[in-house]
Order: C-alpha cells, then sequence, then structure tokens
C-alpha cells in the first residue's frame, strides 16, 4: 500500500484529510498512526483506503484546534438548556 505524502501540504488541504479520517473514526473505523522509519516528526497514518504521510505537529494543532471547538460547542448546549 502506498501512501500519499502531504507534509508539505498547506494546512487547509490536510485539516480537510483530517477530517476525513476523525468521520470514519466515529463511524467505527480504525485509524493507525505510527512514526516512520525517517524519524520526527513524520508519521503514517492508515485509516480505510487513505493512507498519508504527514507530520505529528500539525495533526496535534489539528486535533487541539478541534477539541477546543468540541468543547465550546458542548458549552453552549449546555447553556441553552
Amino acid at each position: 500500500m502506498g501512501h500519499k505524502d502531504i507534509m508539505l501540504d498547506p494546512d487547509e488541504e490536510k485539516e480537510k484529510i483530517y477530517e476525513g479520517i476523525h468521520e470514519l473514526y466515529l463511524q467505527g473505523k480504525t485509524v493507525k498512526i505510527r512514526e516512520r522509519k525517517s524519524g520526527f516528526p513524520a508519521v503514517d497514518v492508515d485509516c480505510e483506503d487513505i493512507h498519508i504521510i504527514t507530520d505529528i505537529i500539525s495533526l496535534e494543532q489539528w486535533w487541539q484546534k478541534n477539541e477546543a471547538k468540541r468543547k465550546q460547542q458542548l458549552n453552549t448546549q449546555k447553556q441553552m438548556k
């Protein structure tokens, strides 16, 4: 299985791919993240038909940004009750 290298892609493009992977994860699909043999910060991410090489730094930044959004949504929902 070949991996598409997105390490040099713009953050917006990476985030679209990360969102797609996250949607699959929410559907119960397995996501595997492994450090590449070339070393930090490169990682392989595999989920269903998505196989990418990305950098763990942008992946973690995306995760933190989305966690903040989710927390804000939960707070808004609690305030509406």
